[in-house]
C-alpha cells in the first residue's frame, strides 16, 4: 500500500508539472485555456479564475490542460488552431520540455547531495569477477580494451561495446591505477540480465553546484540515448515483449527505490520523468509528439493539416495505447505470482 500511496504522489506531480508547461505557455502565447486540471473523472474540486476553471479530479490517473480548440473546431480567435503554428508547436513542446528540465534538477540535487560515481573501486558486490581476479579497493579503472574511462559511464559503455562483438567467455583487457603505478590485466566479467558486469560498487566523490548541474541535465542525456537504444532493439528484435513494464512493474521498482532511501526514490522519479518527457516527443498520435510533428510540418510547408483526419489517428493511438499498457499490466501481474 505504501509503494501505491508514493506511487500516485510522485505520478500526480509529474503530471502537473507536465500540463504546467502546457499551461505556461499557452497563457503567455494568449491561448484561450478553459480548464486545467488534475486527476480524471468527476470532480471533487473546482475553482474558477478569469477564463479557467482549475479542478481536482477524483481518479489520480492523469490530468490535463484544456485548450479551447485543441482537439475540436473552434470559433473563438484565441482558440488553439487558430494560433499560428509556431505558437502550438512551442505550446505543445513545453509539457515534455519541463519533464526533462526537471528531471535535470532532480539529478543534479541528488548528485549534490551524495556525490558522483567516480571510476575508482569503493567495494565489492557478491561474487565478483574481478575481485577474484585480484583487484583491490581503491584501485581506479583508467582503460577498457584500450579506451580512456573518464567517468562511471564509460565503464559500462566500454563493456557492452565490447561484448556486441565478441563471446561471453572472452577476456576483456582492464588497465588500472593502484598506488601511482599502472597495471594492465586481462578479466573475465559476470553477466546478469545480458549484461556485462565487474562486479563493484564505485566510490563517490563530491561535486561542486555547477558541476551537480552538468551532471544532471548529462544523465539526462544520457538516458535518453539509453531510451532510443532499447526502442532500436525493440523493433529490430534484440529485446522482446518482457523489457517493457507499465504501471505494476513502475510501484514495484518504486517500492523498492522508497526502501533504499530518499536520494535513491528521487533519482528514480527523475528516470520517470524522462520517460514521460521523452515518450511525448515521439510523434505517436495521442502522445504530444503528433501535435508537435503537426505543427512543425505547418511551419515548414504553410499548408494547414485536415482536422477531421488528425482526430482519427489520435483516436486510433489512444486506443493502441492503451491497449499495449493493458497487455504490459497484465504481463507485471503474472510476473508477482
Amino acid at each position: 500500500m505504501k509503494s501505491v500511496i508514493i506511487s500516485i504522489i510522485m505520478f500526480l506531480f509529474l503530471i502537473l508539472i507536465h500540463e504546467f508547461g502546457h499551461f505556461i505557455i499557452a497563457k503567455k502565447s494568449g491561448i484561450r485555456v478553459n480548464e486545467f486540471a488534475i486527476g480524471m473523472g468527476p470532480k471533487i474540486f473546482s475553482k474558477q479564475k478569469g477564463e479557467t476553471l482549475y479542478s481536482v479530479n477524483l481518479f489520480p490517473i492523469g490530468g490535463y490542460c484544456a485548450m479551447e480548440g485543441e482537439d475540436s473546431e473552434s470559433d473563438d480567435e484565441r482558440s488553439f488552431d487558430k494560433a499560428p503554428a509556431y505558437k502550438r508547436f512551442f505550446t505543445i513542446l513545453a509539457g515534455p520540455l519541463t519533464n526533462l528540465i526537471f528531471a535535470g534538477l532532480i539529478f543534479a540535487f541528488v548528485s549534490f547531495n551524495t556525490g558522483t560515481a567516480s571510476t575508482s573501486i569503493g567495494n565489492f558486490t557478491k561474487n565478483s569477477p574481478i575481485k577474484a581476479q585480484g583487484f583491490k579497493v581503491n584501485d581506479e579503472i583508467v582503460e577498457i580494451d584500450g579506451n580512456k574511462i573518464n567517468n562511471f559511464n564509460d565503464i559500462s559503455k566500454n563493456l557492452e561495446n565490447y561484448y556486441q562483438k565478441h563471446g561471453k567467455n572472452d577476456k576483456i583487457s582492464l588497465k588500472i591505477k593502484r598506488d601511482n603505478k599502472y597495471i594492465e590485466k586481462n578479466v573475465k566479467v559476470k553477466f546478469e540480465n545480458k549484461r556485462p558486469l565487474l562486479g563493484f560498487i564505485p566510490k563517490n566523490k563530491d561535486v561542486g553546484f555547477f558541476e551537480s548541474i552538468k551532471i544532471g541535465f548529462k544523465e539526462v542525456g544520457s538516458m535518453i540515448v539509453l531510451m532510443i537504444n532499447v526502442l532500436k532493439s525493440l523493433f529490430t528484435g534484440k529485446l522482446g515483449f518482457s523489457a517493457l513494464s507499465g504501471p505494476v512493474g513502475v510501484v514495484k521498482e518504486m517500492g523498492r527505490q522508497a526502501n533504499l532511501g530518499i536520494m535513491n526514490l528521487l533519482f528514480f522519479l527523475g528516470y520517470i520523468s524522462v520517460n514521460l518527457g521523452f515518450f511525448n516527443l515521439l510523434p505517436i498520435p495521442a502522445l504530444d509528439g503528433s501535435k508537435i510533428f503537426t505543427s512543425l510540418f505547418e511551419m515548414i510547408t504553410k499548408k494547414t493539416v485536415n482536422k477531421k483526419i488528425e482526430e482519427k489517428f489520435t483516436i486510433g493511438g489512444f486506443v493502441l495505447l492503451l491497449g499495449l499498457i493493458l497487455l504490459v499490466t497484465i504481463k507485471d501481474l503474472i510476473s508477482l505470482f
